[in-house]
């Protein structure tokens, strides 16, 4: 039942995944073992880990969101991709370039729960989370070429539920969607006709495509093996070996703060210090927050004493780094990539070193995966272009270019600045390669520069000379 328990404010249905399965006659490709998982990930992700109920106190140290995130920012520093040849690669070119802005949240998303979806939609582009699909048929490599997708629409107290379904029938791929509605968010209810909503009115129940070679999908899954369900196609989460970690760091955390909050200063004091009035209640407390308890074993003189007890920051902190460690290795990450600051939290290094080759290697299988995916999608889009007469036919090439982590950027740019020093380089092209101006800007602000230099000096005049 908890298929479908991930749609948060679209997608309101939670049904039986076996009634989706009767709709088209199908059989799933991914288990119910695989499909737990997926949801597992997704709220360990969104910080509603299934050990933070236990404890009112317990929050989530954000962990898993932290190294979702650093995966997908290392994967994408830099990222450009250019389609060019043909009139057909300036619209493609066009349509892709959207993604610019959202590709990094979205790897995020998949990098979390193990992969996603690619989809053109006709006007733009589909971003489908793992979970909030259903992979039906496969190829002879594994390879999802079919699979359902869910759309959801209330309208009153009607609740609308649209099924498309992608797969190839033999050499012919086929589109099929298929309407229901229901009086209950919980079932799926009655077939009904896709002109019932609006948006649905012009889409067609069936749609037979000949001569395409891929699916009109791209699935970007992430490259590391699946442990969970070897048998599946799907990916598996980057996080999916550390989360007994994760639950290491999340208490640690939690110690840390009832460490912090049971150390407040403690006052004792003595009954005999206390004012009280003629029924024997204190009056006017001359201190806050007292415990009264100095009256045995201790000398009448004695009636007030302080406890300032001592926060193990030394220890927290030590703990919280080994976790960190281990959960960092666990993720593909080198170790001590993930710090802990007392200060400001849980910190990731400020960039890739060299001798990080572990975490260089996990982000760059991540970015060969991108790169298959986007690949996939510009194919989509392009077939989407040819059906539906968008743009005139033609030829196109690719090329994605994202930065090569194996590199120091540190050292080879304190390297190249020697070479200018050395008359070896120009400077125009220092510029160029680490300051981000074109040529012809470098090459204006070097003559300026040179020009503003002459100015000060006309007699060339050199340090020393009299």
């Amino acid at each position: 039942m908890g298929f479908f328990n991930w749609i948060k404010g679209v997608f309101r249905n939670v049904f039986s995944p076996q009634e989706v399965y009767a709709i088209f006659n199908v059989q799933p490709a991914a288990s119910s073992v695989m499909m737990g998982a997926i949801e597992s990930w997704k709220n360990i992700y969104e910080g509603r880990a299934c050990w933070l109920d236990d404890d009112p106190e317990m929050r989530s140290a954000q962990f898993a969101a932290i190294v979702s995130s650093e995966a997908a920012r290392l994967a994408t520093i830099e990222l450009t991709f250019e389609i060019t040849g043909s009139a057909r690669a300036d619209y493609l070119q066009k349509r892709m370039s959207k993604l610019q802005d959202k590709i990094r949240t979205q790897l995020e998303y998949a990098c979390a729960m193990g992969g996603m979806i690619l989809k053109p939609n006709g006007g733009g582009v589909d971003y489908i989370k793992q979970g909030e699909f259903i992979p039906v048929d496969l190829d002879s490599n594994g390879d999802i070429t079919g699979a359902i997708f869910p759309s959801a629409k209330q309208l009153g107290d009607q609740y609308y539920t649209r099924f498309e379904y992608q797969r190839f029938e033999g050499s012919t791929y086929k589109i099929s969607n298929k309407a229901f509605v229901s009086d209950s968010p919980n079932t799926i209810g009655r077939p009904v006709s896709l002109a019932a909503v609006r948006e649905w009115e012009n889409i067609q129940p069936e749609v037979s495509i000949d001569n395409l070679e891929r699916s009109l999908f791209s699935y970007l899954k992430m490259p590391w093996a699946n442990q969970v369900d070897s048998s599946s196609p799907l990916g598996c989460s980057i996080f999916s070996k550390a989360i007994d970690t994760i639950q290491d760091i999340d208490f640690t955390a939690r110690g840390l703060r009832k460490e912090i909050k049971t150390a407040d200063r403690k006052v004792f004091v003595s009954d005999k210090i206390l004012r009280r009035d003629n029924k024997g209640n204190v009056v006017n407390n001359p201190v806050p927050n007292l415990i009264q308890g100095l009256e045995y074993g201790v000398d009448e003189k004695n009636t007030y004493h302080e406890f300032n007890p001592q926060i193990r920051i030394v220890e927290y902190r030590q703990s919280m780094q080994t976790f960190l460690n281990i959960a960092g290795n666990q993720c593909g990450f080198s170790n001590g990539y993930f710090s802990f600051d007392e200060k400001t939290g849980m910190v990731t290094a400020t960039q890739v070193e060299a001798d990080q080759q572990r975490t260089v290697s996990t982000a760059t299988d991540i970015q060969k995966a991108l790169k298959a995916a986007l690949s996939g999608l510009t194919y989509a889009l392009d077939a989407y272009a040819t059906l539906y007469g968008l743009a005139p036919p033609g030829t196109y090439q690719e090329t994605y270019s994202m930065r090569d982590l194996s590199v120091n950027v540190s050292e080879d740019r304190a390297r190249a600045w020697q070479m200018v020093i050395a008359n070896v380089i120009p400077k125009w092209k220092y510029l160029v390669d680490y300051e981000g101006y074109t040529e012809e800007e470098a090459k204006v602000l070097v003559a300026e520069a040179q020009q503003s230099a002459d100015l000060s000096n006309p007699f060339g005049f050199r340090g020393g000379d009299a």
